[in-house]
């Protein structure tokens, strides 16, 4: 998923943890396997305003925001090409 580096979708000066890492990936594979109907952001399995949820809403909305065309690699970073995110 994030292999040899972490990421969580924010600029930081502090090294994130795994956990987040995972999560942020996680939320932008989510987003990118259905449409908005199918895969809402309110599906956020973690506990409101965690780092993990948050890095999650962050994964979800870089691949909210490429809806219709594909996920740019800056924007992907660690967690590996995606396809085409459905609208």
């Amino acid at each position: 998923m994030c292999p040899g580096k972490l990421c969580t979708g924010k600029k930081t000066n502090s090294k994130p943890k795994l956990s987040s890492s995972r999560s942020f990936c996680e939320g932008m594979a989510y987003r990118q396997s259905g449409t908005l109907l199918q895969r809402p952001l309110a599906a956020n399995p973690h506990e409101d305003g965690n780092e993990d949820s948050v890095a999650w809403e962050r994964g979800w909305n870089i691949a909210d925001n490429a809806a219709g065309g594909l996920i740019s690699k800056g924007s992907y970073g660690c967690c590996g090409a995606l396809g085409v995110v459905s609208a």
